[in-house]
């Protein structure tokens, strides 16, 4: 049951990451409205400039192409930049690579000198992309990736095919060819380039398979790669790579969570994911809460949803039951405390909504580690309710007091089996009655506290008429089911319509004499409910005496 409301919460990100991702667009498309009308009034002023400035016109016409990402990074731009040179150089490395292959297959060159040849060509191709990269970026940056990718390559077939490197001196090897693609990256402020070193940085232990194979090391490697992308992050604001290296990690952590079950690397690797999940969560936090826009990213968004349902699967699937309910509250202690740190530090609401929800999340899971049943439902609405009261409580906004009571949707669905249940044969009061009248009265605290809260705005009238429509079907059933499990049926069918109808035409009058839409409205539903059971139902089972007096 606890991955239902893992679905339910996930839900609500999305929902959550569309609205706020909706508010970026617009403050994007504010930003560009300024270079457009720059450009009108360049565009103004044109006119007046002499015949021999139409050259400087051209040639800014020539910038803004080069400059527009879509232009730079289609292939055919590229190719169409310094062509004869790309040219030459593709001839050149078709010459060189078959002079290669030629002395290999002639053993003119040793197992030494092909290492040695193929480090120095990865080298080379470096080189030239750190030298291309001042005046072209993208150019650049196809080349340092390609001669890194070269020397980790050339590494790997050394250790595959000659042993010439042990796993930690390769892995040496290949970790400073990542770090120097990482510098230039950083020194030219390409962010593509520090995804490229990102990924073959989690590629590398895969290309050393004795070292992968220790679950010790592995994540000692991949924690150091953790802590330089944070690093990375906190220079430039690349928030997406520190998704990416949340995703590399929950990879990396999948089969020892599957597959290792009970093994001590199993052990192991969970107190790696803890110290992840950490680091994840704190920088996520300290990102948000000084973005420069009081809005939320989909890098951040994502991160923190991708947190949450890292550290609940491996609590899900790894941890013995004994210990689940008790990490989940923990974990959700870690999320609710340090978000409502950051919220009080920063007054950045978002931090507090977008962890706080996570905490629900962990401690519904919690729940459902040590309940079942009726008492799982009934400790799903106390939570529901609460949830929605102190957001409330805290101002929140009426879309996401919405969102919120959508999470009634869990503990309604799981009482459907109560309106069902064959408890109702035997007797009245039950777990399954529990259950309906808890539902019943949350829905109807939760409508009135909220009607209450209207007048300050905060509150969609949506949200009220939900919960009061819910308490009512909750009430009826109740009445209806227990009338049935105490009388018999004809008398309880005759007394719950009697009943009905004394609350709808109760309803009406209240209605109309307060103005009161909603209760008006109600009390014909009702009512209408009522006589469609009779012309529908009930009169096929009377004889005409009985018809004579029901209807009157």
């Amino acid at each position: 049951m606890e991955f239902i409301i893992i679905l339910i919460i996930s839900g609500y990100f999305v929902v959550k990451i569309g609205n706020l991702n909706s508010r970026i667009d617009k403050l994007e498309s504010r930003e560009q409205i300024t270079p457009s009308e720059n450009t009108s009034d360049t565009a103004t002023v044109m006119p007046r400039m002499p015949i021999k400035s139409i050259p400087v016109v051209q040639s800014s016409v020539d910038v803004g192409l080069v400059n527009n990402p879509e232009v730079e990074n289609s292939f055919v731009h590229w190719l169409k930049q310094d062509f004869l040179m790309k040219a030459g150089a593709l001839l050149l490395m078709l010459a060189f690579s078959w002079f290669v292959s030629f002395a290999f297959a002639n053993n003119w060159i040793g197992p030494m000198g092909r290492i040695a040849l193929g480090v120095l060509l990865g080298v080379a191709f470096m080189m030239v992309g750190v030298w291309r990269i001042k005046k072209y970026a993208h150019q650049g940056g196809i080349f340092t990736v390609l001669g890194a990718s070269g020397v980790l390559l050339t590494i790997f077939a050394a250790r595959e095919l000659y042993d010439f490197f042990t796993p930690v001196s390769a892995l040496a090897f290949m970790f400073l060819t990542i770090v120097f693609v990482t510098f230039v990256s950083l020194r030219y402020k390409m962010q593509s380039l520090a995804l490229a070193a990102l990924v073959m940085g989690a590629a590398a232990p895969l290309m050393i398979g004795s070292y992968a194979s220790d679950a010790t090391s592995l994540f000692s490697y991949l924690l150091v790669i953790v802590l330089g992308v944070l690093w990375v992050v906190s220079r430039t604001g690349w928030a997406n790579l520190t998704f990416v290296a949340l995703l590399i990690s929950f990879l990396y952590s999948f089969p020892y969570m599957v597959f290792g079950v009970g093994s001590s690397e199993q052990d192991v690797v969970l107190l790696f994911a803890f110290v992840f999940t950490a680091l994840f969560f704190i920088y996520n936090i300290f990102s948000i809460t000084h973005r420069r826009e009081n809005s939320l990213s989909k890098a951040h968004a994502v991160t923190a949803l991708g947190t949450g349902i890292y550290i609940m699967s491996w609590i899900s699937i790894s941890v013995d039951d004994e210990w689940k309910s008790l990490l989940y509250v923990a974990w959700a202690l870690v999320f609710a405390v340090g978000s409502y740190i950051a919220h009080t530090l920063s007054s950045n609401r978002t931090v507090f909504y977008l962890y706080g929800v996570t905490s629900v999340a962990l401690i519904a899971a919690a729940t459902a580690a040590e309940m079942s049943g009726p008492v799982l439902t009934i400790a799903y609405t106390f939570e529901v309710a609460l949830m929605l009261v102190v957001a409330a409580g805290l101002r929140a906004s009426s879309k996401t007091l919405s969102r919120i009571s959508l999470l009634f949707i869990a503990p309604v669905l799981m009482s459907l089996e109560s309106f069902l249940s064959s408890s109702w044969y035997y007797s009245a009061f039950h777990s399954d009655f529990v259950v309906l009248f808890t539902l019943a009265i949350a829905l109807l605290a939760v409508g009135l506290f909220l009607n209450r809260k209207q007048d300050n705005s905060i509150v969609s009238g949506g949200v009220i008429l939900s919960a009061f429509i819910g308490s009512s079907v909750y009430w009826l059933s109740i009445v209806w089911l227990v009338l049935h499990a105490v009388m018999p049926e004809d008398t309880a069918t005759t007394l719950s319509l009697v009943i009905y109808t004394i609350n709808g035409i109760a309803f009406y009058v209240s209605g109309k004499r307060n103005e009161n839409k909603f209760l008006r409205l109600g009390g014909i539903a009702l009512i209408s409910l009522v006589i469609a059971r009779l012309l529908f139902v009930e009169v096929w089972n009377m004889n005409i005496e009985e018809r004579i007096v029901t209807f009157f």
